[in-house]
């Protein structure tokens, strides 16, 4: 059902352009990705950095379920039966820096699994960049890669997770990233919102960050994957 969605977030996406505005994006080294309507500068010689000009579009997307089990979506939601379930920025253009070195950390499959990527981190207020960077690090768009740890698929789900986000088959590609994204998402919200310690609770399980005082676990594995995935996460950010 993710793939009939992906056609119609497009097309509100590309309605929205009454929102459009031209302004400045750049993402650091943290993956935060920034805007402004005035050109980031150097330290020196006061030049404009390696961000680049940009419209872009507010998009809102709000989600109803009926009787029937039908799922509407839509930008312009007419009662209160419909409930947001994304909001965030849509690149129309670049015009400078940064998105071809950006392309060269990007895995050669990415594109194959972009739509039900993209369907399934809207419908659950992720940012696609950020599920391409998991999915890079844990499986590198493997659908039938498999840890001696027993986690298996593209986002590398255990048993356990695959049970209670009611994937059926870790080794479907769909399946899998519908709840490894559910996940991801459950996992920022524990943690207000940090995608470090988000991803440090993906990796190490969210009782690890906890009983470290809600910090990233001092595990050497722990921090790798965390620098390595918003390191990815940036690139992604640039170059999509």
């Amino acid at each position: 059902m993710l793939k009939q969605y992906s056609m119609l977030i497009c097309l509100l996406s590309l309605n929205l352009s009454a929102f459009a505005a031209e302004i400045y994006r750049f993402v650091d080294s943290n993956g935060t990705i920034h805007f402004t309507d005035s050109p980031p500068l150097t330290s020196s010689r006061n030049r404009p950095n390696k961000a680049y000009k940009v419209a872009v579009n507010t998009i809102r997307i709000y989600k109803f379920t009926d009787h029937k089990g039908t799922v509407h979506l839509t930008d312009q939601p007419v009662d209160s039966r419909y409930k947001l379930i994304y909001q965030g920025h849509q690149t129309i253009g670049t015009f400078s820096g940064g998105r071809y070195s950006a392309r060269k950390m990007l895995h050669k499959k990415y594109v194959k699994y972009a739509d039900v990527i993209q369907d399934a981190a809207y419908l659950n207020g992720l940012q696609p960049a950020l599920v391409h960077a998991v999915i890079q690090a844990e499986s590198a768009y493997n659908p039938k890669a498999k840890s001696p740890k027993g986690a298996v698929g593209l986002m590398q789900l255990m048993p356990g997770t695959a049970k209670r986000y009611g994937v059926k088959d870790r080794t479907d590609a769909s399946d899998n990233i519908g709840g490894g994204t559910r996940y991801l998402k459950d996992l920022l919200e524990m943690f207000d919102y940090d995608t470090k310690l988000a991803l440090a609770a993906y990796n190490a399980g969210e009782n690890a960050v906890i009983r470290y005082g809600n910090k990233i676990p001092p595990y050497k594995e722990t921090k790798h994957y965390v620098k390595t995935v918003m390191k990815l996460y940036g690139a992604y950010s640039k170059a999509m």
